[in-house]
């Protein structure tokens, strides 16, 4: 396993393609924006995307709401294994839902550790931005996210924060700090 979270690049697009295509037959029940967004450049043009990613980790013309936010793909060799979105500050209502990372694993490679291997090295970009702690939540019912944020917090240090409810809908809350 050699793993690295690289920004979107087009040198690893045919892997990209082939996760999309797992994505679309095995739809999650958790999904992420920026999955969804690669989803649809698939249909359109990831040229477009590619700019649009980058803008987005320079703060440029962000949707109302919205912050700063890098997108990672995680590498295995060449092999796209999934996607890290690293957000760069936090807003009274990310610190509710969404936190500072989200993350999804293509199905394949589901259940073999990458979640939190690919934190691991998302926790290490954000602590490059200056974050010395990093906000992560998830629905309660979301046990295999929950299962890598307990993971992490034996790991890395940080402690499990009041959930957030809202419409009857737990949402988990970890703090986990950012080590060299």
């Amino acid at each position: 396993m050699v793993l690295k979270l690289v920004k979107p690049d087009k040198k690893y697009l045919p892997s990209v393609i082939d996760a999309v295509a797992e994505y679309r037959s095995a739809p999650a029940i958790f999904t992420i924006h920026a999955v969804d967004k690669m989803i649809a450049a698939a249909d359109n043009n990831f040229a477009e995307y590619f700019i649009d990613t980058e803008k987005d980790s320079l703060g440029i013309d962000l949707k109302p709401n919205y912050v700063a936010h890098t997108v990672f793909w995680l590498i295995d060799n060449d092999k796209y294994i999934g996607t890290f979105d690293l957000r760069h500050k936090l807003t009274p209502d990310l610190e509710k839902i969404g936190g500072h990372i989200a993350y999804q694993i293509r199905p394949a490679e589901q259940r073999k550790g990458y979640a939190y291997e690919g934190l691991k090295l998302c926790m290490k970009k954000a602590q490059f931005l200056g974050l010395n702690e990093v906000l992560l939540t998830c629905k309660a019912d979301n046990i295999a996210s929950y299962g890598v944020m307990h993971k992490a917090i034996q790991q890395t240090g940080g402690k499990e924060i009041e959930p957030f409810i809202k419409d009857n809908v737990i949402n988990r809350r970890v703090w986990l700090y950012c080590k060299n």
